[in-house]
């Protein structure tokens, strides 16, 4: 599931509106973004039943800070909305009536954009995680121009320059 997330090439987030424990925390670190009511909680408690969450460890360490995650993961505690922003596992956090609202408007904003560009740089962004530096700008480097042949990028280049909306094809 978690590979199958990183994979998609639309946007995710991760809507939590209570508790999120083991599986649902592996879940929100493995969506793009992140909105959180400032209710709720999340976790990995598995140690106190004699487990670890291997399962859920990739995804989380690619969000958390080692000493955090590492917490989280040997003391069972979980984490309160604030301390999940503090500590970049959500990106916002807002009271429980304002959660859809606050959805709503990241989508509107991602549906705004073209499609063609999250697309090639979600890949982008996932291919290049476990390059080096000059890997990654080779890898960038031979991308660019791929991602400038697109009709979102003509389309986008041509609204900037006739100062109008871009109409968007996905292509």
């Amino acid at each position: 599931m978690f590979e199958t997330i990183q994979a998609c090439r639309k946007p995710t987030i991760a809507r939590i509106n209570g508790v999120a424990m083991g599986a649902g925390a592996g879940i929100i670190c493995a969506c793009d973004l992140a909105v959180m009511a400032d209710h709720a909680r999340i976790g990995t408690p598995e140690v106190k039943v004699g487990l670890f969450p291997m399962t859920i460890v990739p995804p989380m360490m690619r969000v958390l800070p080692r000493r955090r995650l590492m917490e989280m993961f040997i003391t069972g505690v979980p984490l309160t909305a604030e301390e999940a922003l503090q500590f970049n596992l959500v990106n916002y956090v807002t009271d429980a009536a304002g959660l859809d609202d606050k959805v709503a408007e990241l989508v509107a904003q991602i549906a705004a954009q073209s499609p063609s560009a999250i697309r090639l740089g979600k890949y982008a962004c996932h291919a290049m995680e476990d390059m080096t530096y000059p890997q990654q700008m080779r890898f960038a480097e031979t991308l660019l121009p791929r991602v400038a042949q697109t009709e979102d990028a003509r389309e986008g280049f041509d609204a900037f320059i006739t100062k109008r909306k871009p109409e968007w094809t996905g292509r």
